[in-house]
Parts: structure tokens; C-alpha cells; sequence
């Protein structure tokens, strides 16, 4: 039988009804495409969002830290949240990791204030931190907008997205771990997070840090975030936004205060501490992972150039910006330069921040000069020039000028004593009085607050030698087993940037300002105290001890001489104790003497070394012929303490204070000071 032919017209038909159903059905994959690629971008903004949340809340943290640590520099990040306790559900975990190693933790999201972030899958957002930025152990080094990040960021491709150079390498990284994939497991604890601690369960990568490895200190480590794909074909899905010093620094500089950080914190108080003792230059070596500074700079034309040196540096926020500092100064010794017009012995430099042209990550670079000065302070620098001429003031308006304090030559020295000047002190309080023509000075009974002696004007102490000696006697006997009369007196040395003192401490206090006031905060004083406080450690013997801080209560630690206390059960060098009749002698009280020296200038807790803000107290009790202060007395001390003198003790308010009951009292006389 034969087959028809399908005419053409039929043929056609079918063929446009096949066409259609390809067009409808390309259309719905189109659309389906179309639809999924939607919902991804939707996802990614979700993801997105979180992430950069998570970055301004940080940046938040790192700008203000210094508002709740003033100890420290702004700058610093927090620790991750590593251990996904429920009980402390995005806490932040303190200490994380040793020194200068960076770790990785989900973002500590409780610590910083916000709701658990979390990205497009709803899992909470990772988190790693550079050593170099944590606070929690802090680096012991240099922290400032020169400090580079220990991360370097690149996509699944290879292609490297943050940390090409060292200066853009991340402090931080966020990261949004989005859905398990080959093999990843979120099963865990039921916390707010949920899931588990391992890394490599949640992140993509290759780096040692995914498995668990802790880097070196210093080290970098590479973190991988995803590209289309590689969320295509399964291998990383994992996507991210990083924190640069620059993100974080350019925030600090244009804080109001930060102008003022420099010029009063890097460059006065600098600036003060380097014209007492005018020490050689520091040269530092920044390789990793500990830099070494090394004594004495390099001499060129008039000047020995380098950084300001370690010693100079009396608080951790001049420690921190240390890099920045640069100095010189006349190799003669004497006035040679010309700072701004103003005759100097050396100027003190705070760099700036570095142009686009400088690079100051490695140790060369560091050691380049060329990096942190311009122009003709670079010039001057360089050559040895004894003129400098430049910025004053820092100016956010030109962060990257270089700023110049002019060092001057220290104070001369200074003298005063009851026989030339007791006219000029200053006796505050009812119990004291005061008797010009024999030049002595009654403290007596005074109630609930102390009588005080003060001379009026500061005498300068950084870089020099002060001695004194005067002689008291206590007004009533106190033999052993007696009342106890109390308190006793005290020689105080107090801060000279709060003002001259108009007032006392307590009469339990001795009259003398205690730690909680402004003025005994910062403060040395030597004690002559015979009352027993049980509460304040004291023996059961009258005693003189040099406290400081204005502590007046005694450490029960031995080697009690490293406190702001010290010891008084002969554990420690900076206490003499006494049987208990001594000062208060029967029948009659005998006269006393008492000598003071203070060395400053040493570089270590022991004062064996020159160049720094230690200062070796010295005390002697009764000693014979120790009444000439114009040369340093050679016979052992009585005791002894080694203090650590900050810059607002450069120089000194002093005088004398007592608090006393009834019918206890102190008679001072023959007073004499000298500064050399």
C-alpha cells in the first residue's frame, strides 16, 4: 500500500508547533535562571549587609578604645569569640592566641553591642584578627596607622584582593560561611550560633589557619574567598570584607582630640623628657618578630640623628608611636640649633602620616628617612643642618607634615632652705605654726584633716640630683607599751602639672594627699610614721619608709620595693623600722636627722644603668655629718627604693606634712634643698 505524502502545508504546521514548545520551554528555563540569579543577588545583599555592619561596629570599637583603656592607644580590635559557649553566647575570648599571632573565631557580635549577624544561609559570621591588632595579648611593639595587617585576601581564582603590599594587608576579616559544602558539617552545640568551633567546617581555604594551626608570631596567612565559580562547582563558597590600618586610622585622625594626642602626648611630654638628659639617639632594628633598639644614632654635619630612644618614652602610647618619633641632637652638647627661630640643643619630629611615594613596612624602609620626613626638614635631617624650619602644630587638614618641638638645655639648678627662704612657705591649717625668727615649723594636734608647710613654686628634678636634710623632733615621749600616739609627718614631693597645693590630706593620712586625690596620685613621699595602722601593714615599731602614689599602706609582698607600696618587715629596701620608742624617746624626745637624696636617670628597675626615668631614692636616719647638700653623701642608706618617675615629676611642688592626736607633735628645722 502506499504512503501519502504529508502535503507541505501540514509540514509547516507541525514544525511551527515544535518551535513554539522549544520557545516556551527556553523561555521557562530563562525565566527559572533569571528568577535563581535574583534570589542570589538578594541573598548576597543580605549577606552583604551583615558583613558591613559587622565592619563599622569594629572600626567603632578600634577608634574608641583608648575612651576605656587610657593607658593604651586608640587602634586596637577585639578578640574573636572561639569557643561558642552557650553561657557567653558572642563573647569575645581573652586572652586569644599568643603575641603578634593572629586567630580566627566567629565575629564576637554581644561584645560589640549588636544581634547575632548572620549572613544569607543564617549562619553567624566568622571573624580572624591579625596578631598585631588584638588586644588581648597586645603586641609589646609599635601600634599605629604604620602597623600592617598579618592577612592576605584572594578569591578562589588566585587573584589577590587585599594585601598585594604590606601596607594593605587586612587587620581583620569577616567572613560569611554561608552553606556546608564538600563534606563541611555546621552539626553542634545549641548555642545562639549554633554548630561547632572547627574552622574547616564552616571556611574555604588552603591556609594552615583553616586546620587549626596557629602562624608564627608575625607571620600572614592567606585567606580565600569565593568567585562565581567556585560557588558554581562546589569548591568555596565563602564570601567576605576586611579592616586596613587605613580603615581604621583615617577615622582616628580626624577625632578632635587627636591633634591634641600629638602635640601633648607625643611631642611636650617628649620633648621634656628628652631636655634632661639629652641621650644619645635610638637606632632600631624592626625585623621580625622582635625589633631591637640598639643605643646611639648616626652623626652627620652637626648632629647625631636617629629615633627618639626607649627611656625617653615614660608612657605606653609614646612606646606605640615610638617609629614616628625621629630626633637629633648637637653633637657638642651645647645650643647649636635653630628650631622654628628658637634656639634648641635638639629637635624632637613626628613624621606624619606617609605619602602615597612611602613605604615604611620592612626594616629598610623603617631606616630610610626618606619615608617619614619631606622637603627640607628631610634635608636638614639628612645633612646635619642646624637649622629646621616646619610645622609646630599637627594640622588634620596635612597629616603627612612633619612637626618639630625644639629641645632646650634643662633648668639650672635650684636651692632652697629655711635659711634663705622660709618666709616663702606656705603653711596651711590651724595646727601649724610657724616661727620666723628661728625658722621653724610646729605641726601639731589637727583634728580630722592635716596641717601642711608648702613652698610655693616648682624646682626641676628630670635629669638632676636632688639632695636634703632637716632635723624634727616629736613633742611627746611614747615609750614602749604607752598609747600609740599618732600619726606621724611626712617630706612630700608632689606633681608639678596640677598646680601649686593650697591644701592637706587627712590627719590619719599624715597630711599627706592620698592616692585617690589628683595631686597623691602622682606623687613621692618619705614617711616618718609612729602609729602602728594595723590595716595599713605597718610594723609595730615607728618607721620611715619612701612610698609613692601616696600610699601610705604597706605590701605584705616580699621584694615589696616593685610596688607603689613597700614593705615594712624587712623584706624590702625602701623601709627602716625601729623599736617602738624610737622618735618618741623617754623621757624627753631627742632630736633626729634625716637626709634625702634622689639620682635620676637610669634605664632599669634596679637604677644600675644610665638613660631613662628611674630615679634611686635614698634615705638616711641619724646620720652623722650628712648635713651638706652640695655633694652626694657616700654612707649606706638607711633605705632605698628605685621608682619609676613619670614625666609629670620632671619637675616638683614639696614641702612638709603632719597629722597628728593629741598630745602628739613634730618640730622641724635646719631645712635644706639642692638641685644639681
Amino acid at each position: 500500500m502506499q504512503t501519502r505524502p504529508i502535503p507541505r502545508r501540514e509540514r509547516g504546521a507541525a514544525l511551527l508547533i515544535i518551535l513554539t514548545i522549544i520557545g516556551i520551554g527556553a523561555a521557562f528555563l530563562l525565566v527559572s535562571a533569571l528568577n535563581k540569579a535574583n534570589q542570589q543577588i538578594e541573598r548576597d545583599k543580605l549577606t552583604s549587609a551583615a558583613l558591613a555592619q559587622a565592619k563599622e561596629a569594629l572600626i567603632g570599637f578600634a577608634i574608641t578604645y583608648a575612651d576605656t583603656h587610657p593607658s593604651d592607644v586608640n587602634g586596637f580590635l577585639l578578640c574573636p569569640d572561639r569557643d561558642n559557649n552557650p553561657l557567653t553566647p558572642g563573647q569575645a575570648d581573652p586572652p586569644c592566641g599568643a603575641t603578634n599571632v593572629s586567630v580566627i573565631g566567629r565575629l564576637p557580635w554581644n561584645t560589640l553591642g549588636l544581634p547575632a549577624l548572620r549572613d544569607s544561609r543564617r549562619e553567624c559570621l566568622w571573624y580572624a584578627i591579625s596578631g598585631f591588632a588584638k588586644d588581648n595579648p597586645k603586641t609589646g611593639f609599635f601600634f599605629n596607622w604604620d602597623t600592617t595587617g598579618q592577612f592576605i585576601v584572594e578569591d578562589a581564582a588566585g587573584n589577590i584582593l587585599a594585601g598585594a603590599v604590606p601596607h594593605d594587608r587586612p587587620l581583620a576579616v569577616i567572613l560569611a560561611p554561608r552553606s556546608p559544602i564538600n563534606g563541611q558539617t555546621h552539626a553542634g552545640a545549641a548555642s545562639e550560633c549554633g554548630g561547632n568551633t572547627t574552622t574547616a567546617n564552616y571556611l574555604d581555604g588552603a591556609d594552615p589557619i583553616y586546620a587549626g594551626t596557629a602562624p608564627g608570631a608575625g607571620a600572614t596567612s592567606t585567606l580565600t574567598v569565593a568567585t562565581a565559580t567556585s560557588i558554581a562547582n562546589g569548591t568555596n563558597n565563602d564570601q567576605g570584607l576586611w579592616i586596613t590600618s587605613k580603615d581604621i586610622f583615617d577615622r582616628i585622625k580626624k577625632r578632635s582630640d587627636f591633634a591634641a594626642f600629638v602635640s601633648n602626648e607625643l611631642l611636650n611630654i617628649t620633648k621634656n623628657n628628652l631636655s634632661s638628659l639629652l641621650p644619645a639617639p635610638g637606632t632600631i632594628d624592626f625585623t621580625n618578630p622582635t625589633p631591637v633598639e640598639t643605643s646611639g644614632g648616626a652623626i652627620v654635619g652637626s648632629l647625631e640623628i636617629g629615633r627618639v630612644p626607649k627611656t625617653a618614652l615614660t608612657s605606653t602610647p609614646l612606646k606605640r608611636w615610638q617609629d614616628n618619633l625621629l630626633y637629633a641632637r648637637c653633637t657638642s652638647g651645647g645650643s647649636c640649633l635653630t628650631v622654628n627661630g628658637s634656639s634648641c640643643t635638639g629637635v624632637v619630629i613626628f613624621a606624619g602620616e606617609r605619602t602615597a611615594t612611602q613605604s615604611r613596612a620592612t626594616n629598610a624602609q623603617k631606616n630610610t628617612w626618606s619615608n617619614y620626613l619631606e622637603s627640607s626638614v628631610l634635608a636638614a635631617f639628612n645633612a646635619g643642618a642646624t637649622v629646621f624650619s616646619g610645622a609646630s602644630a599637627y594640622s588634620p587638614a596635612s597629616p603627612s607634615a612633619d612637626v618639630l618641638a625644639c629641645i632646650t638645655a634643662p633648668p639650672p639648678g635650684t636651692q632652697v632652705s629655711f635659711a634663705a627662704n622660709f618666709g616663702s612657705f606656705v603653711p596651711v591649717g590651724s595646727s601649724v605654726t610657724v616661727d620666723p625668727v628661728n625658722q621653724t615649723v610646729i605641726i601639731t594636734t589637727s583634728g580630722g584633716s592635716g596641717g601642711c608647710f608648702w613652698f610655693p613654686t616648682a624646682i626641676p628634678v628630670s635629669g638632676k640630683t636632688l639632695r636634703a636634710h632637716y632635723d624634727f623632733t616629736f613633742s611627746s615621749n611614747d615609750p614602749i607599751g604607752g598609747p600609740d600616739y599618732g600619726n606621724g609627718f611626712t617630706f612630700s614631693l608632689l606633681r608639678s602639672d596640677a598646680g601649686a597645693p593650697v591644701s592637706c590630706g587627712t590627719q590619719a593620712n599624715m597630711g599627706a594627699f592620698a592616692s585617690s586625690d589628683l595631686l597623691g596620685f602622682i606623687s613621692l613621699l618619705v614617711e616618718n610614721d609612729v602609729h602602728q595602722d594595723i590595716a595599713n601593714n605597718d610594723p609595730a615599731g615607728n618607721h620611715t619608709a619612701i612610698m609613692y602614689s601616696g600610699n601610705t599602706a604597706h605590701s605584705a609582698v616580699a621584694g615589696g620595693n616593685g610596688y607603689t607600696t613597700s614593705a615594712c618587715n624587712g623584706t624590702a629596701q625602701g623601709c627602716l623600722f625601729s623599736p617602738a620608742d624610737k622618735y618618741e624617746e623617754s623621757p624627753t624626745p631627742l632630736s633626729h636627722g634625716q637626709r634625702i637624696e634622689i639620682h635620676t636617670g637610669y634605664s632599669d628597675a634596679t637604677c644600675t644603668s644610665a638613660g631613662g626615668s628611674f630615679a634611686q631614692i635614698k634615705i638616711w636616719v641619724d646620720c652623722a655629718t650628712c648635713n651638706d647638700t652640695s655633694a652626694d653623701f657616700l654612707a649606706t642608706p638607711s633605705a632605698s627604693r628605685c621608682i619609676a618617675l613619670p614625666a609629670e615629676m620632671n619637675s616638683v611642688y614639696f614641702g612638709f606634712t603632719g597629722g597628728f592626736a593629741n598630745p602628739q607633735g613634730v618640730t622641724i628645722w635646719n631645712f635644706d634643698l639642692r638641685t644639681q
